[in-house]
């Protein structure tokens, strides 16, 4: 084997990276550098079938006491010449000579086996070898078919091997994410495409002229919200569900498994048993006040993507740059503005509409950041000062301008709410996809904001936040008695808060077709998928970035 003393003090890399390695580079390069992983019903049928093997069972003697047939499963061995680890499903000793067995849950090809496969069997044959053992041969169970193929050790399965391991870790120093495979069936059936999408950052990046991009995921996460807000309750566990109590009463349970993020109002406790699940499962914990200002997240360690923070923080430090971004993120919210106004005022904002178009070909223009934020609050001014007249005039209503910190009306208090709730979600994007919330590209950095949340969040503000407010005052569901005044200041009751996050989850839910890609999909999904982007943005991989804008 090498001697090159470089490749051997190397971290060990999983045998099982060969394998993904070889399926799709990209794939490889999440798992092992980002650490992404996401479970579908081929991973889990996977992990079904290998539940007999991953039990540790069975003795393995070392080379020199082996005299007897054995049968050993879930044996970690290691090569540090090749640097590679690997935890082999079962090792059978016979005759002197051992031989690994690797578990696959698929049929295999017609003849032989998968050249991934191949690599993955010569690894382990190589581990076997360096510690000691005499193997000239490994096995691939292809459990479908019931088909056990031998994988013979020759020179030139040990020359691949090598070419694999050291393409690897040049893969890896490059710290270069690798480009999608192009109109891949392999994407089909892949748990990463969500996180991936190949077919969306090529189009982006015109590496291909194929507008028909396919929606490799749901339309819809299957996950939602936990929400508590009652005052003096408390989140446990208890077997695979969370429990809320008040007074050791339990008043309401949630599935584990669709609960997407925990949020809580006020005075609410968590049990140490329920933090330590959501933290393990990667479900956020969002702490809001009473009154529902976003207020902190608690969460697992960060996100191993450090090289995407790195280009963040360089691009936030190059004002060029920035103002690129901050242009997408304000022509978009602009843009989205004018739609809402167009689609609820019609002849009513007819000037305002006028101005907004002037101030959209302004922003194209614009040079200077001082420069983007007067366009913004002129657009902000024109947007606010008709927002009114897509609000119904006889139902209690009034709305004459934007106020905040307190708001001091029914409809800043939800507009106000809405964003918060916004914020949150936009936050989770964010830190889902490796990035630092607090460090924002539009938005300056500021103790304790989510400046780049606040980034994300700006091209859907009018169509997720405002289209929220119009639509539970317009269709009744939200009404004056929903609201508390305090001298100066108004707030939500608790039911009122019920209501606008109902209203609001059943908007995330909603699906949309995709401006540029076409397929529809939910907002929340639609969060993650412009998220990402800017993530392919900063990254390199296209070269410009398109703010979601609806029609």
């Amino acid at each position: 084997m090498t001697e090159d003393k470089e490749f051997k003090e190397r971290e060990l890399i999983p045998v099982r990276m060969l394998d993904e390695y070889i399926y799709c580079p990209r794939l490889a390069y999440y798992e092992m550098v980002y650490g992404e992983f996401v479970q579908n019903e081929h991973t889990i049928e996977g992990k079904n079938r290998h539940v007999s093997v991953d039990a540790e069972s069975g003795a393995m003697p070392i080379p020199e006491e082996f005299e007897k047939n054995f049968r050993a499963r879930a044996v970690t061995l290691s090569d540090e010449d090749l640097g590679i680890i690997s935890k082999l499903d079962i090792v059978e000793g016979k005759n002197g000579e051992v031989s690994a067995v690797e578990i696959k849950k698929g049929s295999g090809p017609d003849s032989g086996a998968w050249p991934a496969d191949i690599t993955q069997i010569a690894a382990q044959t190589a581990i076997l070898i360096a510690n000691g053992y005499k193997s000239e041969s490994g096995f691939i169970y292809y459990s479908a078919s019931n088909k056990k193929v031998e994988i013979p050790y020759t020179a030139d399965v040990e020359k691949d091997l090598v070419a694999t391991i050291y393409a690897f870790r040049e893969m890896l120093s490059s710290n270069t994410t690798p480009a999608p495979l192009v109109d891949s069936n392999k994407c089909n059936g892949c748990s990463l495409a969500g996180i991936c999408l190949p077919d969306e950052t090529l189009f982006a990046a015109k590496l291909t002229e194929d507008e028909d991009i396919r929606c490799l995921y749901p339309a819809r996460d299957d996950s939602i919200p936990l929400v508590v807000q009652t005052q003096g309750m408390s989140i446990g566990k208890s077997g695979e569900e969370f429990t809320i109590k008040k007074y050791r009463e339990v008043l309401g349970r949630a599935k584990i498994i669709d609960v997407s993020s925990v949020n809580i109002y006020g005075n609410i406790q968590i049990t140490a048993q329920a933090l330590n699940e959501m933290i393990s499962r990667e479900i956020p914990v969002c702490h809001f006040s009473y009154g529902g200002w976003f207020r902190a997240m608690t969460t697992g360690m960060p996100h191993k993507n450090v090289h995407l923070r790195i280009k963040q923080f360089e691009i936030e430090r190059n004002k060029e740059e920035r103002l690129k971004i901050a242009k997408s993120f304000v022509l978009g919210k602009v843009k989205n503005s004018r739609t809402l106004l167009r689609r609820n005022c019609k002849e009513q904002a007819k000037s305002a509409l006028d101005e907004l178009s002037k101030l959209i070909e302004d922003i194209n223009k614009c040079k200077k950041e001082e420069a983007l934020l007067g366009i913004e609050g002129n657009a902000a001014r024109i947007y606010f000062g008709n927002l009114a007249k897509m609000i119904k005039s006889d139902i209690g209503f009034d709305f004459k301008k934007r106020n905040r910190r307190p708001p001091k009306d029914p409809v800043n208090a939800i507009l106000s709410f809405c964003y918060s709730m916004l914020a949150r979600d936009m936050t989770i994007a964010a830190m889902k996809t490796g990035f630092d919330p607090y460090l924002g590209f539009y938005h300056k950095p500021r103790y304790g904001r989510p400046a780049l949340a606040l980034d994300l969040m700006e091209e859907f503000r009018p169509i997720v936040a405002d289209s929220v407010v119009i639509s539970a005052i317009n269709n009744g569901e939200v009404k004056p008695d929903d609201f508390i005044t305090r001298g100066p200041s108004c707030t939500m009751t608790g039911d009122g808060r019920k209501k606008i996050i109902s209203v609001y989850e059943r908007r995330m839910n909603d699906l949309v077709t995709h401006p540029v890609f076409k397929y529809r999909v939910s907002y929340r999904r639609i969060f993650e998928i412009q998220t990402r982007m800017l993530a392919r943005y900063v990254m390199g991989e296209i070269e410009e970035l398109i703010p979601f804008v609806t029609r």
